[in-house]
């Protein structure tokens, strides 16, 4: 088996030759988070420079690191410098946070010659990812709708229209939700109509549940202006 350690150690100096070994293992290592990512994630359109971000800030990051070594006031200037640097880019999907900032750790363990930490870490990472990925975990067999609809205030006074609503909406959505609710005040011909407007959010199995509801609400009298949007309720690995 190859020992890493002793790589490590023959590796600690700042010749040329360490400068550029350190940026291929960091460039090779990253290159393999990347890959990971592009592998299990669940958009359709897998986000480009972000892939690119991930193989790319590991080089630089092991270049600074080299460059600081163990000098205290190198290591103060650089701090000084990346504080007058803004970086106003916002990871708003927790996963992505987690592989840019293990594609950080990797760069950092080779900039400080730890290659064995590098090499571990990456594999094991990879392998967890991969893992949870064909797990139940990130099992997506759930289909979250925003059903929106409007009743006339008349109607939903006059009866139990909404308990025969939300009856209905159990039974095609196995979690039932109501998000919105405002009455509006309408105008047509002359005539002002009050009419109550809901949104419910649901989970489905399978969209067909979602057209046979849509279809069956449609059919019931009072109800108006049926419509359903599907969104990703969720963040898979």
């Amino acid at each position: 088996m190859f020992d890493f350690s002793s790589l490590s150690n023959n590796l600690e100096g700042s010749s040329l030759t360490n400068v550029i070994v350190i940026a291929l293992v960091s460039f090779v290592l990253s290159s393999v988070i990347a890959f990971t990512y592009q592998r299990t994630a669940r958009e359709l359109e897998s986000p480009r420079y972000f892939i690119q971000a991930l193989i790319l800030i590991s080089v630089p990051v092991a270049t600074v690191m080299q460059a600081i070594g163990d000098s205290l006031a190198r290591g103060l200037g650089m701090l000084g410098a990346l504080a007058i640097i803004r970086f106003r880019t916002t990871l708003r999907n927790p996963r992505n946070m987690v592989f840019m900032f293990t594609s950080i750790s990797v760069g950092i363990a080779a900039g400080v010659y730890g290659i064995a930490i590098a090499v571990v870490g990456t594999l094991a990472f990879c392998s967890i990812v991969m893992l949870i990925h064909f797990s139940p975990l990130s099992k997506a067999n759930a289909i979250i709708g925003a059903l929106q609809f409007e009743i006339l205030n008349e109607d939903l006074l006059a009866s139990n229209m909404r308990e025969k609503i939300e009856d209905v909406l159990k039974s095609y959505g196995t979690k039932v939700t109501l998000s919105k609710y405002s009455i509006n005040n309408k105008k047509k011909e002359q005539v002002v109509f009050e009419m109550v407007s809901f949104e419910f959010k649901l989970r489905f199995e399978n969209k067909e549940d979602a057209r046979v509801l849509v279809n069956e609400l449609s059919k019931m009298s009072g109800v108006f202006n049926v419509k359903i949007n599907f969104r990703d309720d969720y963040e898979k690995i």
